[in-house]
């Protein structure tokens, strides 16, 4: 029976939302060759993207935080949480390195903490205290999570 509500569901919302757009109010892209607006379509096309902090710990011991917005549950049964960096930053160097991170959810009451911890600082930074948040020790992995979270 949900089956059969959910598929007449889709029906009516398809028949309401899927007509044909004229070629003035469409617009589509080649990312090589660029899109010509003011900023990137691409980061606004999955919205809202929350935000989550990866922490993690490298084999030296330092610490990172840093929030982002490309990550994803990509399977429950085994949990499995990825997420995407650009370029080669302390996170995805620490990840490789132990093969460990936590993933925490940043909250709107702590995005001053989120924006602080984006700060371009030197890898022996440790963020949880640049920004004052509580660095946590986890119980499963060597990195650590926070606590606010």
């Amino acid at each position: 029976m949900q089956i059969i509500i959910r598929r007449q569901f889709l029906d009516r919302v398809s028949r309401r939302t899927l007509t044909t757009l004229s070629e003035q109010q469409q617009h589509w892209y080649e990312p090589s060759k660029g899109h010509g607006l003011r900023h990137n379509p691409f980061n606004s096309i999955i919205s809202p993207r929350p935000i989550g902090w990866i922490a993690s710990k490298g084999q030296t011991g330092n610490v990172n935080l840093a929030p982002y917005s490309f990550f994803n549950c990509f399977n429950y049964d085994p949990p499995i949480i990825g997420f995407s960096s650009i370029g080669w930053k302390d996170t995805v160097r620490n990840c490789s390195e132990s093969g460990e991170f936590t993933w925490n959810l940043a909250t709107r009451s702590l995005g001053e903490s989120v924006n602080s911890s984006c700060d371009p600082v030197g890898p022996e930074v440790n963020e949880f205290e640049l920004t004052g948040l509580t660095q946590v020790n986890s119980k499963l992995v060597s990195a650590p999570r926070v606590g606010e979270s």
